[in-house]
C-alpha cells in the first residue's frame, strides 16, 4: 500500500450543520444536582465535535483558545441561555445559544444545553484567563468551578493540522487507515477531534498531544470488491475537505509517505 500525506490550510470554514438534540454516542455522564456553592462539573476542550443525521461528522474551533463546557447545577427547563453567565475573574462570558449538529461527539460532553434542548452542559468559548475565582451564575446564584478547572483556564492546547495522511492506492478488499498528523504548540495537553466519512457511519480519530509534541491518529476502512475510487469527507476543527483513496488491483504495498502525490478531490 503506497501512501501520501496531504499538508493541510486550515481554512475556518464551517463544518457541516444541523439542529439541535441527541444524545453523545459516548453515552451520558449521570451527575447529581450540586447545592450552591458547590463546584459545578465542567469539561475543558480545544474544539467541539458533532453529529450530522447520523452519518456525517463536523467540529467547531474555538474563537477563543478553547471551549468550556459547564453543566448546569439543576435539570430546570425554565431557564434559557441567557439566564446563565460564566464569570472568570472580572471578566464575564455568555454561552452559545445554539450549536451545530443534532448529537454531541465531543469525549465526556453528552450533550450542549441550548435554547432548542436544554439539557446537558453550557458552551462557552474562553480565552486564557487567570484568575483567583471562576463561577457559573444564575439569577443571583453561584456555583463555583472546581479549583483544578480555574487552575487550567490560564493554559489551553494549541493543537495544528500537519497533514491528512491517506493510502495513494489499495487493493481490492485490503483494509487500509486514514488518518491525521497533529502538532501541539499550546502549553497544556489537548486532544484534537476530527472524523472521516463514506457512506454510512462516520469513524472518528481522537489524537491526544502533549506541550511540545507531534502525534497521530487514524481510523481503519476497508476498500470494496473492485476498481474505482473511494471518496471520504474529513472534518475537524473549523474545516471540512474531500479527500479520494484509489483501488487498483495488483499495486505494490508500501507505508512510506510521499507529500503532495496522489488525489484531492475538492
Amino acid at each position: 500500500m503506497r501512501r501520501r500525506q496531504f499538508v493541510a490550510a486550515l481554512p475556518l470554514a464551517s463544518g457541516f450543520a444541523g439542529c439541535v438534540g441527541g444524545s453523545s454516542r459516548f453515552g451520558a455522564t449521570e451527575t447529581r444536582s450540586p447545592a450552591p456553592d458547590e463546584p459545578v462539573q465542567t469539561t475543558l476542550r480545544s474544539s467541539y465535535r458533532y453529529g450530522v443525521n447520523d452519518d456525517a461528522i463536523g467540529v467547531s474551533a474555538p474563537e477563543h483558545a478553547q471551549f468550556a463546557f459547564v453543566r448546569p447545577p439543576d435539570t430546570d427547563t425554565d431557564h434559557p441561555t441567557d439566564a446563565y453567565t460564566l464569570e472568570i475573574g472580572s471578566e464575564r462570558f455568555a454561552p452559545a445559544t445554539s450549536v451545530s449538529g443534532f448529537m454531541s461527539w465531543t469525549p465526556d460532553v453528552d450533550s450542549v444545553y441550548t435554547d432548542e434542548r436544554r439539557s446537558g452542559a453550557l458552551r462557552f468559548d474562553v480565552p486564557r484567563v487567570e484568575a483567583d475565582s471562576a463561577a457559573l451564575l444564575r439569577d443571583g446564584r453561584r456555583w463555583p468551578l472546581d479549583e483544578s478547572t480555574r487552575e487550567r483556564l490560564p493554559t489551553a492546547p494549541d493543537l495544528g493540522l500537519d497533514s491528512i495522511d491517506i493510502p495513494e492506492s489499495v487493493e481490492p478488499n485490503e483494509r487500509f487507515e486514514l488518518g491525521v498528523t497533529v502538532t501541539n504548540d499550546g502549553d497544556r495537553t489537548g486532544t484534537f477531534l476530527a472524523g472521516f466519512r463514506t457512506g454510512g457511519l462516520p469513524k472518528t480519530v481522537e489524537v491526544e498531544v502533549d506541550p511540545g509534541d507531534t502525534g497521530a491518529g487514524s481510523a481503519t476502512f476497508e476498500a470494496y470488491d473492485g476498481e474505482g475510487e473511494i471518496p471520504f469527507a474529513y472534518s475537524g476543527p473549523g474545516e471540512s475537505r474531500r479527500v479520494a483513496v484509489d483501488i487498483v488491483a495488483g499495486t505494490e504495498t508500501s507505508h512510506s509517505a510521499t507529500s503532495g502525490s496522489g488525489t484531492d478531490t475538492p
